[in-house]
């Protein structure tokens, strides 16, 4: 029993030790997303105010996401719980913002001209959909560990779509949910690979996560040319 206990140890030291990495690379992206479109000055501060309550609701999370990471890393699990109980409630939040907001970004005629009305509703509401289906699948494993920090850590690459659809912009190449998904997926198979080497095998609610990033854009291109929901967009940008 004490040989399987050292053996199984250094496995779970390396696998919190992951997931903070995957935390702070994924801070980064968002960081440089955002940052190179301001310098670039696509975006600016001069924004109203309900585009800054978007912005800060989404920043947080990512901002929690590292915070509850780290504290798994230094295994202060009580607070981890605590936070986690604050942060389901957050997750709620982060998806009426995502829901309410993006139409009226639609509305006022602030979406980003190289989307038409629907493909900018449909990439928002299904991204923010899968995201939150995902938070709810990790917080109902909430006591299943491996399955809930997977699935809260496919969820967090679902939600960053919108920075790494800058850094797309950016690019030169034609921001579609296809594209976004494609720049997505790296960070899944980053946890699948880590999985085969530190575990021996890849745990499967990997398969759930890129399988929800896979409908996402699916979604996203079928949703987007539905004629009704075309022309409901189209009203909502009058």
């Amino acid at each position: 029993m004490a040989t399987v206990a050292l053996d199984v140890a250094p496995a779970e030291v390396r696998e919190k030790r992951f997931f903070l990495v995957m935390a702070v690379a994924i801070a980064a992206t968002v960081a440089v997303g955002f940052s190179l479109f301001y310098a670039a000055g696509i975006s600016s501060f001069d924004s109203p105010w309900w585009v800054h309550v978007h912005a800060v609701t989404f920043v947080g999370w990512i901002v929690l996401y590292v915070l509850q990471s780290t504290l798994v890393f230094r295994d202060d699990l009580v607070l981890h719980r605590k936070l986690g109980r604050i942060g389901a409630g957050y997750a709620a939040w982060v998806v009426i913002v995502g829901l309410v907001l993006t139409p009226l970004t639609l509305a006022v005629g602030r979406s980003p001209p190289f989307f038409t009305a629907p493909y900018f509703l449909a990439l928002d509401w299904v991204n923010i959909a899968v995201f939150g289906a995902l938070v709810y699948a990790a917080i109902h494993n909430r006591r299943r560990t491996d399955w809930h920090r997977r699935l809260m850590l496919c969820a967090t690459i679902c939600v960053i779509a919108p920075a790494v659809g800058r850094l797309i912009v950016l690019s030169g190449t034609t921001m579609t949910a296809p594209v976004n998904v494609a720049l997505l997926l790296p960070f899944v198979v980053a946890g699948m690979l880590f999985d085969w080497r530190n575990r021996g095998r890849v745990h499967p609610a990997y398969a759930w996560g890129a399988a929800a990033l896979l409908l996402f854009a699916a979604a996203t291109e079928l949703l987007a040319r539905w004629p009704f929901f075309a022309g409901q967009a189209a009203l909502i940008a009058g």
